[in-house]
């Protein structure tokens, strides 16, 4: 299922390690090592595009019960999310990531945890998964996970062109993310690999290009974000975002997190301050504000119909899939609140 020649960049990049000879293996799936000049360690080569860290723990699981774990296994992959490399370490697997450098070959007497010089790629494909194309890959995330993807269905609900989907799902069918069943106008696919689909648009989807930081008095987050519904005054489209969006889908903090909201990028952030009656403050803001042109994150934005103490009636909130690549990519605890959200999301697709 994962195997495959040895890719062509993956020598250049462990050529990079000082001390450290590449050499070809005994068979095309393979290659060799040498430390110093010292004996040969011979490694298995796994090339996954994208590995989630669902898809690594059934591999892991394959092998252990084949007791193919006897032998060395290298993992040539293009990224891999933070806990699919703990999983990874843990097992003792060496990987390789051609996007970031990270090269961590592990067998005995053989240790190498660094990152080397990213090898320049060609122009990205067309299909990368930001902005509209992202929209492709949010669509399947929420109503497609134990669906037949069709085509035409898919660009609608999407709101995208049927070439743009079809760019997108030949990419992901190449990625081993979807499966392709019958062919010309009785074409259709599943999606055999979510949580790698998540990892992919999480790496390639672009952070908010504006962001502001305001002060809302109010003696706790929960407060602020009962306060939130003031923004309707706008009359422009708002949504919660990031962690905190994200711990309402699959709650996990103990403390609630600063809130973020999305607001139309027409929106002069002092309107938007001076309707939650705060001010923009660069330092201990309490309210973070995005903004991006075409307001893509509003598509699949829905309204919050949960009854809590705190939640404003109707709370306008970004799909759980954005919140999870929002909440990914923050600091402190948001990891927790994404790895709690991406295995409801998981979960959900597998019921």
């Amino acid at each position: 299922m994962y195997r495959d020649a040895v890719p062509v960049w993956l020598p250049p990049m462990l050529e990079q390690v000082a001390g450290l000879e590449v050499q070809g293996g005994p068979g095309f799936q393979s290659i060799s090592l040498v430390v110093n000049r010292g004996r040969a360690t011979n490694f298995d080569v796994y090339f996954v595009p994208v590995l989630s860290w669902e898809k690594a723990e059934e591999l892991l699981r394959t092998w252990h019960n084949s007791n193919l774990l006897e032998h060395h296994k290298l993992i040539a992959t293009r990224h891999l999310a933070s806990a699919t490399r703990e999983l990874l370490r843990e097992a003792g697997i060496s990987w390789v990531e051609e996007s970031q450098g990270i090269c961590h070959l592990s067998a005995p007497g053989l240790l190498v945890d660094v990152k080397v010089d990213v090898l320049p790629r060609p122009p990205a494909v067309r299909a990368s998964l930001r902005d509209r194309s992202g929209l492709v890959a949010e669509t399947l995330l929420l109503s497609f996970l134990r669906q037949e993807i069709r085509l035409a269905s898919l660009a609608k609900q999407s709101n995208v062109s049927t070439a743009l989907a079809s760019r997108v799902l030949g990419r992901l069918a190449k990625l081993n993310l979807l499966d392709t069943h019958n062919s010309g106008p009785r074409r259709f696919w599943l999606l055999s690999n979510p949580g790698g689909l998540l990892d992919l648009w999480a790496t390639e989807e672009q952070s908010a290009p504006q962001t502001a930081g305001l002060y809302v008095w109010s003696r706790s987050p929960q407060e602020l974000l009962g306060k939130l519904s003031q923004l309707n005054q706008l009359n422009q489209r708002w949504a919660l975002a990031g962690t905190s969006a994200a711990n309402l889908y699959a709650p996990t903090l103990t403390t609630f997190p600063d809130p973020v909201v999305w607001v139309d990028f027409r929106v002069p952030i002092r309107e938007v301050a001076r309707a939650l009656g705060g001010e923009i403050a660069e330092k201990g803001a309490n309210l973070q504000v995005w903004q991006a042109k075409h307001n893509l994150a509003f598509t699949k934005s829905t309204a919050w119909t949960r009854a809590t103490d705190f939640v404003p009636p109707q709370l306008p909130i970004v799909s759980a899939p954005r919140a999870y690549i929002e909440a990914l990519k923050g600091a402190g605890r948001s990891q927790e609140a994404a790895q709690s959200l991406r295995q409801r999301i998981i979960s959900d697709g597998n019921s």
